[in-house]
């Protein structure tokens, strides 16, 4: 069965980013490329280290790409935690086209953690889930270890942030021009989307 419009699959490591990774991309499609829309299919969770593995990964990618409609591409997620960004999504790349090859796959380690992007769009969140009203983004978002813990020191007293409780909201609500501007990782994720859509490649300066 062949879909008319895109259809996007994604690989993901935790249990936060399987729902909000459905309602970014659906947020961020017609974002990027107006008047775009893409079938967002339910992420599939495999936790990092075995993501990391070929074995893993080819099984993975041999689930998504039986779904029906059939995926026309595939976004791989993860954080990058200590590890080199880079590094990790070129692993993902290498063992995706060692053993499925034919499928369009981009990869995408946020640097330090998901919620960096956030920390970067975090004037979109001002006034949600207790934050304050004049919220304001951190410098070098990307820089700072533990935003999940960020976003708790910002919320009112007693109150933390709860990845699977926060992330699908934050995710609809965080600045996507300012967080695209101040978090590479992102910015390299809105390409590949963009890339996953069109089949054409932004330029980068």
């Amino acid at each position: 069965m062949n879909s008319p419009y895109p259809v996007i699959a994604s690989i993901v490591e935790g249990h936060g980013e399987v729902r909000a990774l459905q309602g970014l991309l659906s947020r961020l499609v017609p974002h990027l490329v107006p008047g775009m829309y893409a079938d967002i299919q339910r992420p599939h969770r495999v936790p990092r280290d075995r993501m990391l593995k070929k074995e893993h990964l080819e099984h993975a990618l041999t689930i998504v790409m039986a779904r029906a409609p059939r995926p026309t591409g595939v976004l791989a997620l993860l954080d990058s935690d200590d590890d080199c960004p880079v590094e990790l999504a070129r692993t993902l790349q290498e063992h995706a086209q060692a053993t499925h090859h034919n499928v369009p796959l981009v990869a995408v380690a946020a640097v330090r953690e998901f919620e960096a992007w956030f920390l970067a769009g975090a004037a979109g969140l001002a006034g949600r889930a207790g934050l304050p009203h004049d919220l304001k983004p951190p410098p070098r978002p990307e820089s700072i270890r533990g935003a999940k813990e960020w976003l708790s020191r910002q919320m009112p007293p007693g109150a933390t942030y709860q990845e699977t409780a926060h992330q699908p909201s934050f995710a609809a609500q965080f600045d996507l021009d300012a967080a695209r501007a101040a978090a590479p990782s992102f910015d390299k994720f809105c390409r590949d989307v963009t890339f996953l859509v069109t089949g054409e490649r932004e330029r980068h300066d």
